[in-house]
């Protein structure tokens, strides 16, 4: 009789039917495992000083989820400047770091292609300043000078060396230039005075002050036109993860919202995930106190309230432009790059596609934990 094979075969057939359904399964599972994972990414804060300030690019989003809710498994790191900063970005050892504007229109023109994405600061962070008791006042006062940085790899660099040439001073013959670290050791430089002025920034200067030392800024007109740091990326990887951009970015965002929301809320955060930036030995009052005012010297240049242009990351072309005629009247660049190689606006509205009102009730309601 045939039935019984026909019968058997039957039942083998169904029995690897389940098998290779089970096999699908089992696979497609692990397909829609793998693309629910979360995206990787290095990001490079360029000083070794997360400051408070620094707040919205490291702590707030750890601590409140904002990278992890936009699938994003983002490790951040530091180097000493914005120079190391490109060169760890163009070996592709990261994926994003946070540098000067000059530094990524300079390094554009020597052929490193990276591209901002995202402004953090609307006006430069970089500043020269002497010690309120200097005899010193002028660009042209600091001829012959010793000029103290974090590092020379610093981004306080070139806008220095710009403002140094817009007086007339060369920065490279008429001035020295000593790297005297962060902290302690620049307090000690300047008042031990090896150096006569610092090229710094606005939240290093504000930790000086909390030290008790009171500064006169040396600038120029021209200042008050440059922009402030931007996240920077490689071309490739923005063309090939504009996704990835995108998540960091946001949680970028949300963090300098939450921040400027409630400043005392960032601290503690910020406490929490770096204890050693909360002064130590200090009572509990004047440690805020100190920290609220290294936040604001930070936080007061990252509005968008105060802006024509509301959205977060957004960059004016009218601002890389000028920049990239101030350093071409300086000579410290050849000016042979289009800025818009340098920047793009691309991905902001996309950036901006989140629920501010929510991060504004959280930053509001915040009591302490991970929310």
């Amino acid at each position: 009789m045939s039935s019984a094979p026909e019968g058997k075969e039957f039942h083998v057939k169904r029995a690897l039917g389940f098998v290779a359904l089970g096999a699908a399964l089992v696979l497609a599972g692990a397909v829609n495992a793998q693309q629910k994972a979360p995206k990787k990414a290095i990001y490079t804060i360029t000083t070794k000083d997360v400051s408070v300030g620094l707040s919205a690019n490291s702590s707030i989003p750890q601590m409140l989820g904002y990278w992890k809710a936009e699938g994003l498994d983002l490790e951040v790191t530091t180097l000493e400047g914005s120079t190391a900063g490109v060169q760890q970005l163009a070996a592709g050892n990261i994926q994003f770091a946070t540098v000067g504007p000059e530094t990524a229109l300079i390094s554009r023109e020597k052929g490193v292609k990276i591209r901002a994405f995202y402004a953090i600061s609307r006006v430069t962070i970089f500043r020269v300043v002497v010690l309120q008791a200097s005899p010193l006042h002028s660009v042209a006062d600091l001829r012959g000078k010793t000029i103290g940085v974090s590092a020379l790899t610093s981004g306080a660099v070139p806008v220095a060396r710009a403002l140094l040439a817009s007086g007339g001073v060369d920065p490279d013959r008429d001035v020295q230039w000593l790297a005297v670290g962060v902290g302690a050791p620049t307090a000690v430089a300047l008042t031990q005075k090896s150096v006569d002025a610092m090229a710094l920034w606005s939240d290093f200067q504000a930790g000086l002050e909390n030290r008790g030392l009171q500064f006169r800024e040396i600038t120029a007109p021209f200042m008050k036109d440059l922009l402030g740091q931007v996240v920077v990326a490689r071309d490739d990887f923005l063309a090939e993860h504009p996704d990835v951009a995108v998540a960091f970015a946001r949680g970028l965002a949300k963090a300098t919202l939450f921040g400027l929301t409630n400043p005392e809320a960032a601290v503690r955060i910020h406490w929490k995930v770096y204890p050693q930036t909360r002064l130590q030995g200090a009572d509990e009052a004047r440690a805020l106190k100190d920290s609220i005012h290294v936040f604001n010297a930070r936080f007061e240049t990252q509005r968008v309230d105060n802006r024509e242009d509301k959205r977060w990351g957004a960059a004016s072309p009218a601002q890389w432009a000028r920049l990239k005629a101030l350093y071409r009247e300086q000579n410290l660049i050849q000016g042979t790059v289009d800025v818009n190689e340098v920047f793009t606006n691309q991905l902001i509205d996309e950036i901006n596609r989140f629920d501010a009102q929510a991060v504004i009730r959280q930053a509001k309601e915040y009591r302490g934990g991970t929310q």
